[in-house]
C-alpha cells in the first residue's frame, strides 16, 4: 500500500507499517524528523524527483512525501464487542451500511478519530475497503481507529447489542425522532447508510430508535461524512 504525504506517512510509521520512504527534494528538509524516525524504525529513506513521486502515485496529490508498507490491518469485530462490554454505557460505536465513496469514508473516519470512537464496523460487501484513498482523505487520521469488517453486517449489530449496545440508525424517513432528544446515555452503536440508499431495511429494523437529523433550512439530506460529524459530536455533547 502507498501512504500519500506526510501525515499519512506518519501515521503508517505509528503503527509499524511503513517500509519505504520517499522524499522529494523541495520537501527534504522540512521532513527531517520524520526521515530519522522512518530511518530509526529500519525503514529505506531515499530522496527522489518530484516527477518519479508523481509517476509513482499516478498522478494523485502527495506533497513531495510517499510511503509504502503493510496494508492497513483491520481490527476483529471481537475487540470492538469487548471495549463496550468494558466501557458500559460511555461506549460508542459507528456502523456504516453502504458507504462506497473512499473520500467519503476518510472523512467519517476522521471525525471517528476526534471523537476516540470504540471502533467502526464495515461490511465486506457494498463498501469501500481502508486503501490510499481513504488514509489520505482521513488526513492519516484512520490508524487511530479501531476498524472491523465483517461478512454479515446484521449478524455484528445483533452481537454488539448481546454485548451492551443500543443501536441508533440514522435516517429521515418515517417514524424517526429529532437526534436532539436522545440524551445518548447508554452505550450508542450509530448505524448509518450510504447518502442515495440510506439504511437498508433489514438493518433499519435491527436497530432499537431511528433517529433524524433536522434540517430547518430545508435541505432534504447531508452527506455521509457530514451526518456522521454532526451526530458524533452530538453524543459527545450529550455526555457532558
Amino acid at each position: 500500500m502507498l501512504f500519500l504525504g506526510p501525515h499519512a506517512c506518519e501515521e503508517a510509521l505509528e503503527r509499524g507499517s511503513l517500509h519505504q520512504l520517499w522524499i522529494a527534494p523541495a520537501a527534504w528538509g522540512r521532513c527531517a524528523p520524520l526521515r530519522e524516525a522512518a530511518r530509526a524504525a529500519g525503514a529505506t529513506v531515499r530522496q527522489e524527483p518530484m516527477e518519479a513521486l508523481d509517476r509513482r502515485t499516478e498522478g494523485k496529490r502527495h506533497q513531495g512525501v510517499v510511503g509504502e508498507g503493510a496494508d492497513f490491518k483491520y481490527s476483529p469485530l471481537e475487540d470492538i464487542l469487548e471495549a463496550v462490554r468494558l466501557k458500559g454505557n460511555k461506549a460508542i460505536v459507528l456502523a456504516l451500511d453502504g458507504v462506497t465513496d473512499p473520500h467519503n469514508l476518510g472523512a467519517v473516519l476522521r471525525s471517528a478519530a476526534a471523537v476516540g470512537v470504540d471502533g467502526v464496523i464495515l461490511p465486506e460487501r457494498r463498501s469501500a475497503a481502508v486503501n490510499d484513498t481513504v488514509i489520505r482523505a482521513s488526513a492519516g487520521t484512520a490508524a487511530r481507529v479501531r476498524v472491523a469488517r465483517v461478512v454479515n453486517l446484521g449478524r455484528a449489530l445483533d452481537e454488539l447489542k448481546d454485548a451492551g449496545g443500543w443501536l441508533f440508525g440514522l435516517t429521515g424517513g418515517e417514524g424517526s425522532r429529532s437526534y436532539l432528544d436522545e440524551p445518548f446515555d447508554r452505550a450508542t452503536v450509530l448505524v448509518m447508510g450510504s447518502e442515495g440508499e440510506g439504511l437498508h431495511q433489514k438493518i433499519a429494523e435491527r436497530c432499537d430508535g431511528l433517529l433524524r437529523i433536522p434540517m430547518p433550512g430545508g435541505v432534504e439530506s447531508l452527506n455521509v461524512s457530514a451526518a456522521a460529524a454532526v451526530a458524533l459530536f452530538r453524543v459527545i455533547a450529550r455526555r457532558g
